[in-house]
């Protein structure tokens, strides 16, 4: 991985030279600075490829994207076969040839692949954040341009959602949170410099979790026990399972237990402790140096010798979990709403009509304390469609991407054809959009999510994500719904502590790379076998010692980059 992001590091196109400016002064003073120094980097970039780049008329562009895995598996092989891609050629007027990388292959690669040969795509759509240095470095290496100097005139429906305009339908229909969600758009979807770098996936609506603890809630129901909601009651659960037979009454994978993702927050929080890197008082800490990490190690320790928690989670994947739930194996894990919550309830009723699995809240601490912590997305994504600097036409290119952003076109994006996959209702507070039979009854296909992939691509690509009246849909199972309500409990407090998308530099890349291989695995390596019970709770202190040396450069490298953050948030 290290040599994968350092030689994407080297891939430059144009060097380019200029002046550091001294970081002092006003904040006028700096956006003045910056500024400056966009249109002379612009400008001479501009001038650095003028007759090397193919213009044209812009109604055909090349465009490098993944295909969505549930697309492959409803049967598309090209996006233009999808009945979104079809009709937005016809509302724009501009052919996409696509470019996918093989099925199966890493998408990291394929982009290395892409990026660095004389057949670039003239859009790609890519985490940019996967870039060494963020997208920032992708525009200084003269890979992407940065839209500002273009976006006001060629992309209004973009600015106008990015510059809090209101007017906007998004807004105007209540489906976004106009006190908070511009600010946030715009701080999130630009880089340090203050540059936008291509259009992003923007989060609508206020939920910001989809995943959580989940049991099995017809067996609650035998047993005549509630829902879990402190560390005691889920013993208490656990103890009775046990007695029942189950093997392991929670099994899991490797990232519920470990410390290192901070959307999978579990059992932690009862000890008021979050996952990975995260913020208290505006502050980066990482969890495993905080008071009650160890408490949470040594009862994850005591559940594995007590056998209420499996000892595979380090190599459990989530087939595997999802079969022990099903199977009886286990009766609670960590899942999605979609990928875990929709597909083992069916799984499950196949053998019993009364099989379900429920959401139960992040664990509150022994004082009763409600969770702080729970799964966040971000108001915006760092995947975006940017233009490279082989495109031959800019503002076309714009004018196309722009569109997802209209009501027209986040209509289609999100539900596709009126009569033929939706339609809809108005109401007193907004338009009301409901899926066709076509979609609810996935003719010909699998699963609701299947029949809604082949048509269009409703949920985390570039546009608005998580409409309100896609969630509705794409969660059949009232249970589902409760989960939605569940699992954002503790929503407003947690998005005090998630740290946002942040761009680093490539010598903060670099530095991170070095602590992941010389204190990462080892301190995860330690914890786990504390778990496991390979290793006793005592050598926890020794661990953490070791690993404190090499964190602190990592953690500051978070703080420095969300100080950038904050900046910009100004």
């Amino acid at each position: 991985m290290k040599k994968t992001l350092r030689f994407i590091a080297v891939i430059s196109l144009i060097a380019l030279v200029f002046s550091i400016f001294s970081a002092c002064g006003s904040e006028d003073d700096d956006s003045q600075r910056n500024e400056k120094r966009r249109s002379v980097k612009t400008e001479q970039r501009e001038k650095d490829v003028k007759g090397k780049r193919p213009e044209h008329d812009g109604k055909e562009f090349t465009f490098w994207t993944i295909m969505d895995g549930l697309s492959q598996r409803a049967g598309i092989v090209d996006y233009n076969d999808m009945l979104m891609f079809k009709e937005l050629e016809k509302a724009t007027g501009v052919h996409i040839r696509f470019m996918h990388p093989i099925a199966g292959s890493s998408g990291n690669e394929a982009f290395i692949t892409m990026i660095s040969s004389d057949d670039r795509a003239e859009l790609v759509d890519f985490n940019w954040s996967a870039y060494p240095g963020g997208p920032q470095q992708a525009i200084d290496d003269g890979v992407i341009i940065a839209l500002n100097d273009y976006l006001k005139e060629n992309a209004p429906n973009f600015y106008a959602c990015v510059s809090g305009d209101e007017g906007h339908f998004i807004f105007r229909e209540g489906l976004a949170d106009i006190e908070t969600s511009p600010k946030y758009w715009k701080a999130q979807s630009t880089t340090a410099d203050g540059q936008f770098y291509g259009f992003n996936v923007l989060n609508i609506g206020t939920t910001r979790g989809f995943g959580g603890l989940y049991i099995r809630g017809d067996l609650l129901k035998k047993w005549g026990m509630g829902i879990p909601t402190n560390i005691a009651e889920w013993e208490t659960v656990f103890a009775k399972a046990k007695s029942e037979g189950i093997q392991y009454p929670f099994s899991s994978t490797l990232d519920v237990i470990s410390f290192n993702s901070y959307g999978a927050q579990g059992f932690n929080t009862a000890y008021g402790v979050g996952k990975g890197v995260y913020l208290e008082n505006n502050k980066v800490v990482f969890a495993p140096f905080q008071p009650g990490y160890k408490e949470y190690v040594a009862k994850m320790a005591e559940w594995v010798k007590k056998g209420y928690l499996d000892p595979s989670f380090s190599t459990n994947d989530g087939e595997t979990v999802r079969s022990h739930i099903v199977n009886n194996r286990a009766i609670a894990s960590w899942g999605y709403i979609g990928g875990d919550l929709g597909t083992i309830t069916p799984a499950g009723q196949k053998f019993d009509p009364n099989f379900e699995v429920v959401a139960c809240p992040f664990p509150s601490e022994a004082d009763g304390t409600p969770s702080k912590y729970q799964m966040t997305y971000v108001e915006a994504s760092d995947r975006a469609i940017a233009i490279t600097y082989n495109c031959g036409n800019y503002e076309k290119a714009m004018q196309w991407a722009d569109y997802f952003y209209s009501k027209e076109g986040a209509i289609l994006n999100i539900f596709g054809v009126e009569g033929y996959t939706f339609t809809k209702e108005e109401t007193a507070d907004r338009t009301v959009y409901t899926y066709t039979d076509r979609i609810t009854n996935y003719h010909g296909f699998n699963s609701i999510e299947e029949a809604l992939y082949y048509y269009m691509l409703p949920c985390n690509h570039p546009g608005f994500n998580q409409h309100p009246d896609y969630l509705n849909a794409y969660y059949p199972f009232q249970t589902q719904k409760d989960a939605l309500i569940t699992w954002n409990l503790s929503s407003e407090e947690s998005k005090k502590h998630a740290i946002p998308s942040l761009n680093f530099t490539q010598d903060e890349l670099d530095g991170m790379l070095d602590v992941s291989y010389t204190a990462e695995a080892p301190l995860e390596t330690a914890i786990n076998e504390i778990i496991r019970g390979e290793a006793s709770i005592d050598t926890y202190d020794a661990a953490i010692a070791k690993a404190k040396p090499e964190y602190k450069t990592y953690i500051k490298i978070h703080q420095d980059a969300y100080n950038r953050y904050l900046k910009k948030m100004k």
